[in-house]
């Protein structure tokens, strides 16, 4: 298991986090989000649209990207990249 941690710079807006999520759907390993916002802890498949757009993803909120899996480097490698595009 990979686990990278970042702070998102400003408010996703949900193409970002659709965006993202489509992108990331190619991966074979699963990739998970885990965070706090409002004081409540969140977990979301980064690969299911669904749940990335019921998600708020604002400016300042530090977020734990894990990947498990046959491909969880390049998925890490890949999906930070694409934080970072949308951030």
């Amino acid at each position: 298991m990979r686990v990278h941690e970042f702070k998102i710079t400003k408010d996703l807006e949900r193409s970002d986090l659709s965006g993202i999520s489509v992108k990331s759907s190619h991966f074979i390993s699963d990739v998970t989000l885990d965070f706090q916002f409002d004081d409540k802890h969140h977990k979301v498949d980064v690969k299911s649209v669904l749940g990335m757009l019921l998600v708020p993803i604002k400016a300042g909120t530090t977020l734990r990207l894990l990947t498990r899996g046959k491909d969880e480097e390049e998925a890490m490698h890949f999906i930070f990249d694409l934080f970072r595009i949308f951030c």
